[in-house]
This record gives structure tokens, C-alpha cells and sequence, in this order.
């Protein structure tokens, strides 16, 4: 990351990186910082989890991201697919991950996000994903993903540390949730985090292992008996 940043302060060109996970974004703006150029990220729309960083000195409207978008389509009376469908077939073909963005399911069918540098391959050989045939076509126009599925919960917790949050998401003990914290399988904006005690805001992504992934989207304030309410929306059907 500090070589394209450099490279991109010397040169006055933009580089980019390939996808990266949400946690890489913290070391590009660290690169950035150290080379004395700017950073931007995209992933293709807006709300994009895998996103690329693209480096650049001057105007950000020098940035063209090298992200193709591509549509898949299936019939369903042949079968259904879902988003592991889709990635298994893709690794299937022998794609890196780094080359992929997201992949947002819509109504009907599916968005895939891509290095331009493969957009073509995939066209041309993804032929089915699980058992059913799919139909791969550029998507030039602009398609928003639905809105994610999922419940808006509110609850009443002690204080905001993780373990207490986490319980209440998931109805669990006190303890089951410091026991999963221990463990290594909870992600707080999808780091590892080991700290029961760690302090959670509006905003904040939580992912357990088994259980899925919520956010809180409000911290509401006290109640009269000194508990913190919570508005919590925790994803799936």
C-alpha cells in the first residue's frame, strides 16, 4: 500500500488496490498519511463492504476505478441461488478473492462486483452456481441493492460494553457472550475483538460466529431505572 501511495505522489497518477476487507482501510489512509497523498475508496454503490482504495495528488476526479459490474440471472423454477452459490462457483473458476467485490442479491437475480481485469472470464465461464444455469450480462445502468433483511430490535442493556450487547441481540447469558468473546469468534466492524468490555456506539457492525451479524443503529439513552436502551438491527430473514 505505501508503494502505489508513493507511486501515486511522484507520478500524480491514481493506483489502486485490488478489494480489500473493511479493516485493510485503516493502513491505506496510514499509506496515504505517509506519502503525502490522499486516498478514496469504492466498491461499486453505495454501502459497499469490499471496497478498493485508490491513491491520488490532486483532484479526486482524476479516479476511475477499475470495478466492472455484471449482472447474473437464473430461472428460478430450476432452482434458487444464494450468495455462497454464487462465490463457490466463482472460486470454482479460480478466481483470487482480492478480485472480487461484493455480490448484492436482488429480487431477482444477483449484482456482481469485479476487477475490470476479469470481468471478461467471468462472462465468458460462469455457466451455473449450485445446480442451477445462470445468464452473466454487463449492467451498465445504475441497479441499488434492496435494503438488507432484517429486524429492528430494541432493548434495554446495563451499559454499552460488548458483552452486555451482544446478550441481549441474541438472548444470551452474560457469560455465553464473554465465553464467545474469549474464544475469538465476535468482530467488532469486523475485527477480532477480545475485549468484553470493549464499548460499542451507533453504528457499530457486531458479527458472531453461528449467530450472524447485527448493528446498532441508535443508542436511544437512559431509562428512569438508569439502563441504556438500544435500537438493534440484526440481519437475516
Amino acid at each position: 500500500m505505501r508503494e502505489l501511495a508513493l507511486r501515486a505522489s511522484h507520478a500524480c497518477a491514481p493506483t489502486y488496490t485490488r478489494f480489500l476487507e473493511p479493516p485493510m482501510e485503516i493502513a491505506c489512509r496510514a499509506a496515504a498519511n505517509f506519502a503525502g497523498c490522499e486516498v478514496a475508496f469504492e466498491g461499486g454503490y453505495e454501502g459497499a463492504e469490499r471496497r478498493m482504495a485508490g491513491f491520488y495528488a490532486g483532484g479526486a476526479e482524476a479516479l476511475s476505478f477499475p470495478i466492472r459490474r455484471l449482472r447474473v440471472d437464473w430461472n428460478a423454477r430450476y432452482g434458487s441461488i444464494g450468495h455462497r452459490d454464487i462465490l463457490g462457483a466463482l472460486m470454482g473458476l479460480g478466481i483470487e478473492r482480492e478480485t472480487l467485490g461484493d455480490i448484492a442479491m436482488l429480487r431477482e437475480g444477483a449484482l456482481l462486483f469485479v476487477h475490470e481485469d476479469i470481468a471478461d472470464y467471468v462472462a465468458a465461464n460462469l455457466e451455473s452456481c449450485g445446480r442451477a444455469k445462470v445468464r452473466i450480462s454487463p449492467c451498465g445502468e445504475e441497479v441499488a441493492p434492496p435494503e438488507p433483511e432484517g429486524t429492528l430490535l430494541y432493548r434495554t442493556v446495563p451499559s454499552q460494553r460488548l458483552d452486555a450487547v451482544l446478550a441481549a441481540a441474541y438472548d444470551l447469558s452474560r457469560q455465553k457472550a464473554q465465553e464467545m468473546i474469549r474464544a475469538e469468534l465476535v468482530k467488532v466492524d469486523h475485527a477480532v475483538e477480545t475485549r468484553a468490555d470493549a464499548r460499542l456506539e451507533a453504528g457499530s457492525l457486531v458479527s458472531a460466529r453461528g449467530l450472524g451479524r447485527f448493528r446498532v443503529q441508535e443508542v436511544a439513552g437512559l431509562t428512569r431505572k438508569g439502563r441504556v436502551g438500544l435500537r438493534l438491527f440484526v440481519y437475516g430473514k
